[in-house]
Parts: structure tokens; sequence; C-alpha cells
């Protein structure tokens, strides 16, 4: 497995996967590519698992994604000062209004290099020469 890593998942990247929606097929190819280095923010886990527990009332069956997607993506890579930096600039560059929750998101691919894969418009409002982005197919 490469070291660089190579796409940053949306927290709408990976409820399209848990809910097999439009784009779990690109996320599986994604993550089974053993070229890849696939990786979430940090705050994709607080967004992944208030998502979950809206969606799924079984705690057993949340706990049991949660551990899924851990041993799939590990830890998520810190919000750091850089990171926070990025996201303003980011902010400050969209061509709509960005949460501050994607802008870390979004700063955390770009901070990469890497590919931001996601589902959510006002994403795609930033400039792709500020972070590369793999738009996956509305639900």
């Amino acid at each position: 497995m490469s070291t660089k890593i190579t796409h940053v998942l949306d927290t709408s990247a990976l409820i399209a996967h848990y809910q097999e929606e439009p784009g779990f097929e690109e996320v599986e190819n994604i993550v089974a590519d053993p070229g890849n280095r696939v990786v979430i923010s940090s705050v994709t886990w607080l967004e992944f698992r208030i998502r979950l527990s809206q969606l799924c009332p079984d705690n057993d069956e949340r706990s049991r994604a949660i551990d899924i997607y851990r041993a799939l993506l590990g830890q998520g890579i810190p919000a750091d000062d850089v990171i926070a930096a990025r996201a303003y600039q980011l902010r400050q560059n969209a061509a709509e209004r960005l949460p501050n929750m994607d802008a870390l998101i979004a700063a955390t691919a770009a901070e990469h290099g890497a590919i931001l894969v996601h589902r959510d418009p006002h994403m795609a409002g930033i400039p792709s020469s500020a972070v590369s982005q793999l738009v996956l197919p509305d639900k």
C-alpha cells in the first residue's frame, strides 16, 4: 500500500458506501485498490457517528459499522492548526457557503495533496486548484 495519502473520504462518501447508494461502487473500488491510501478526517468520525444514530436505531449494528470502517480506514487525520488555516482559506475561496466541518475535511485532503471524495454540492464550489475532487452521484 502506498504511504502517501491518495484519497480523503467525506462523510457523504461513507454514508453512500454504508447505505449502498449511488457512488457505493466508486468508494468500494477506491478503498479496494492496493495502490491507494484512503483516510478520513478525525471530524468525519463525529459526523459519521451522528448520521449513523439517525439511520440505524440498533446500537449493536451501529457499533459493528463503526468497527468495520475503523478497521478499513484507521484513525482519522487530526484537524490541527495547519489544517484549520487551510480550511479558512478554502472557506474564503469557495463559490458558496462552506460549513466548518466540510472545510476541515476538504482541508485535510488539500493539505495532503489527496483527492477529496464526496457528494456534497457545496463542496463542489471549492476551486479545483485548491483541492482535487471526485464528486459522487446524488442519491
